[in-house]
């Protein structure tokens, strides 16, 4: 009796991870980015795996709002780019202080968040800095 009450026990687990896991698909990007990034920095801040939309919106402008790495300038000029479900955000960026070089992207896939952000951190970065930018942050929704 215990082994057949232990396997439904196990199955229920299971299947209340699954559904728990399935219903945290929504994710959201912000980020503050000034007229001169090279000078005034730049904020982000990514959320993954939320209830809805909207907390994952409210989350993600918060960290931006409140990143430890980046200036006051860039924070108060945090907005909200893109709420998403079941998608990947990538944040990239020359990591050399005082350079231009950011890019964000969010895809179907890890890999084409990646390419898609540090293409569009290339663009910023300009020529003499392009391929010293690197994928800094990546997170997954719904995973």
């Amino acid at each position: 009796m215990n082994k057949s009450m232990g396997g439904g026990v196990a199955v229920y687990a299971a299947a209340a991870w699954f559904f728990a896991a399935s219903s945290l698909a929504a994710g959201a990007l912000a980020v503050g980015v000034p007229p001169n990034v090279a000078s005034d920095g730049f904020a982000y801040g990514r959320n993954v795996n939320s209830p809805d939309k909207d907390t994952a919106s409210t989350r993600a402008l918060a960290l931006c709002r409140s990143a430890h790495d980046s200036t006051d300038t860039a924070r108060n000029l945090c907005t909200l780019v893109m709420a998403f479900e079941k998608q990947c955000v990538s944040v990239a960026m020359d990591p050399k202080a005082g350079t231009p070089g950011v890019g964000w992207a969010v895809a179907a896939t890890k890999e084409e968040a990646n390419s898609q952000a540090l293409a569009n951190c290339r663009v910023t970065a300009g020529p003499t800095r392009q391929d010293y930018c690197v994928t800094s942050d990546t997170a997954c929704d719904g995973q």
